[in-house]
């Protein structure tokens, strides 16, 4: 009786020792595998979030090339010289063969006047003339029989009339000179320049008005001129003398070559104080060219790219920034992680020798093989944490 009372509590003991005790260790290890799970889930989790939350860049290398300023500007095209046609007389006009805006040749007939009223005032004084001929004729007759009749007195006195009548027979000539020159002259009026007729103030059967020409035109031979003003910083990237293209947008965007005949500060059209400001900041360049479908007045845009020597390093614009402190650049900077590669924004101060519109000539401060950040998702400092952009 005792040996089965004292056989019970170890047989029980046994059975917790055995089958109680493995069951806690699986419970254990689930737990632990569970809780690194949650861990590892709760890393991974937090770390896209911070990958999500962290600004995006884009990097490029320095790499060499060239750079080229681009220097444009809209204007007009101005005729270098116009030439006046007057008239000094009042003739009333005949007939006009041109328009304004038709190009004419040199010795083209603009306009014709009505000269009756004047070869009849010709002809009136050829009469006269021949009259004031006869009456020295007959002086000189008389002269003569005096001579023969020994009157000296009378001799003397017709020949103060011969050489009074002598003078007013010159002063004949020169009217009638005068009158055949002016309908050989001012009959027809004639362009002397081959040209735009840019400006017309005569009328069949009027009369020409006083005070103004009677036709301007532009003087092809002197060709054209076009002036434009640009910012000084980009007017020193040209030199008079410099072939340069006009683009014409009406001759099909044709560009016109032409050569820069002076860059100054734009004159002042009021005096105000914006021509003074103008004066420091912008520069006029004026072009001459020739063309003979110009005719002046027509819209240009001027075109001028000029390449420089080859840089050793050049950046996008977009990556050189700048504070109080000078110019400077982010350069991308990786470091091993728990989860891996990880990669921050290093400042790097630069020394720019050049610029164009889209790149930067690097002097120093950067490396050959240094990654640049040039675009950024969001705003970053010196030492943020970043991620590539997809």
């Amino acid at each position: 009786m005792e040996t089965e009372t004292t056989g019970h509590p170890g047989m029980y003991g046994a059975k917790d020792r055995g089958g109680a005790t493995p069951a806690r260790k699986r419970i254990v290890r689930n737990a632990i595998f569970a809780f690194g799970l949650l861990m590892v889930s709760l890393t991974l989790f937090s770390n896209t979030l911070l990958h999500v939350s962290l600004p995006q860049v884009t990097v490029e290398k320095p790499a060499p090339g060239m750079l080229s300023h681009d220097v444009s500007g809209s204007g007009t095209i101005a005729v270098a010289e116009t030439v006046e046609l007057n008239s000094d007389t009042r003739w009333t006009v005949d007939r006009v063969f041109v328009e304004k805006g038709d190009k004419v040749t040199a010795g083209q007939t603009i306009a014709t006047f009505r000269t009756a009223e004047t070869r009849g005032t010709l002809l009136d004084e050829e009469a006269r003339y021949e009259q004031k001929k006869l009456a020295i004729e007959k002086l000189q007759n008389q002269f003569v029989e005096a001579q023969k009749s020994g009157n000296e007195l009378q001799s003397r006195s017709i020949q103060r009339d011969i050489d009074s009548a002598k003078l007013d027979l010159q002063i004949q000539e020169r009217k009638i000179a005068q009158l055949r020159g002016q309908l050989e002259r001012d009959a027809e009026l004639k362009s002397p320049v081959t040209g735009t007729v840019t400006e017309l103030n005569a009328s069949a059967g009027l009369p020409l008005p006083g005070g103004r020409p009677v036709a301007r035109i532009t003087d092809e031979a002197a060709g054209f001129r076009f002036a434009t003003t640009v910012d000084t910083a980009k007017a020193k990237y040209v030199a008079v003398g410099d072939e340069v293209d006009i683009i014409m947008p009406s001759l099909n965007n044709a560009r016109l070559k032409g050569k820069v005949s002076a860059i100054d500060d734009p004159e002042a059209a009021s005096g105000g104080g914006q021509a003074a400001v103008n004066a420091g900041t912008r520069k006029e360049i004026e072009v001459e060219l020739k063309d003979p479908r110009l005719k002046g007045g027509e819209p240009g845009e001027l075109s001028v790219s000029k390449r420089m020597p080859p840089s050793r390093q050049l950046l996008p614009n977009a990556a050189v920034r700048e504070d109080e402190n000078g110019k400077y650049v982010f350069v991308l900077k990786e470091k091993k992680g728990p989860l891996g590669n990880e990669f921050y924004a290093q400042r790097s101060a630069v020394t720019i020798g050049d610029a164009d519109d889209s790149k930067s000539s690097i002097e120093s401060g950067l490396g050959p093989l240094d990654s640049v950040i040039v675009s950024t998702s969001k705003s970053i400092a010196d030492g943020d944490r970043v991620m590539m952009a997809p």
